[in-house]
């Protein structure tokens, strides 16, 4: 795999009708690659990004794909595959392949990618070491029509003394296994909490801005007192700065009660999808100098945290 040159383009704006977008946020927040939404966030200088070309040695089609980290997170995300039909799809297995080994040296723990259920490149993923963390499924839902007189709405926009209720809300909702992939906020912008009349907090909101429309993660308690589907009517009507743009909910396997409500609301669903992982990280024993038995149960050598693969030296 080599990167994409200056007479690559060409063929990919002749074949970019057969594109596949992997990343839901970018894709609803700033429309599909090429577009000029799109290509102005990959300008963003703290950030890596990299386009990558694959050509079979029997000079069949090419396979190129794009995979981005973000300086906000430890992991990188395949931004979008361009397979067409005249290629090999035997050949995505080493363009993935070489996608997670830029992503590895630029010290990402993990790759991801947003694949529809359904989607016929499922089997390569699964051949270049991609698993399955969680299923998703988005929902469209208008922004309302009029702001929620203030005072009505328990949502509001979350400040540095909310972040110890969320995390504690994070590591009780969200799998361990899943914890690595998906942070507590992608810290693009200030997202909203909800406490109840007890001053709990009872559900939180990861937002990102984009021309196009704003994506919505909420984790939310499934023993709310309220009404899970009107919580999140409450949530979108408090959504600030919407400018009339759509606003897009997700709804994790993991919460199944968000998804149950999303229908409800009558939102427009999208389609399933699988959360795929690729981890580049090893976990690495070292011997400790004390011990901890209450903790560790008497092991004296604890698995420490990962470590990215470029820093090992085997």
């Amino acid at each position: 795999m080599r990167s994409i040159l200056w007479y690559d383009w060409p063929y990919v704006f002749k074949h970019r009708r057969q594109l596949t977008c992997l990343d839901n946020i970018l894709l609803l927040t700033r429309g599909r690659p090429f577009t000029l939404t799109h290509l102005l966030f990959a300008i963003r200088p703290t950030d890596h990004l990299y386009t990558g070309v694959y050509q079979p040695s029997d000079g069949g089609g090419k396979s190129i794909g794009q995979v981005y980290q973000s300086a906000k997170v430890s992991g990188a995300h395949i931004n979008y595959l361009l397979q067409p039909e005249e290629s090999d799809p035997q050949s995505l297995v080493p363009l993935l392949e070489g996608l997670v080994k830029q992503a590895g040296s630029w010290g990402a723990k993990q790759v991801i990618a947003d694949l529809d259920s359904d989607s016929p490149f499922f089997v390569f993923f699964r051949k270049a070491g991609f698993s399955v963390l969680a299923k998703q499924q988005v929902y469209k839902c208008l922004a309302p029509e009029k702001s929620i007189v203030k005072g009505q709405n328990r949502w509001r926009m979350w400040n540095s003394g909310d972040i110890h209720a969320m995390r504690c809300l994070y590591h009780t909702l969200v799998p361990p296994l899943v914890q690595p992939v998906e942070p507590l906020t992608r810290r693009e912008t200030l997202g909203l909490v909800y406490y109840d009349e007890k001053g709990d907090l009872g559900a939180y909101a990861d937002l990102v801005y984009g021309p196009l429309g704003i994506w919505v993660l909420p984790v939310i308690l499934p023993q709310a007192k309220e009404d899970i589907a009107g919580l999140l009517m409450e949530m979108i009507q408090a959504v600030p700065n919407h400018a009339d743009r759509s606003i897009y909910v997700t709804a994790r396997s993991y919460q199944p009660w968000v998804e149950h409500a999303l229908l409800d609301l009558s939102a427009e669903p999208g389609p399933e999808q699988a959360l795929l992982v690729r981890h580049i990280a090893l976990q690495q024993r070292v011997k400790a100098e004390f011990s901890f038995a209450a903790i560790d149960n008497g092991n004296r050598e604890p698995t420490v945290p990962y470590a990215p693969i470029k820093n090992h030296q085997d």
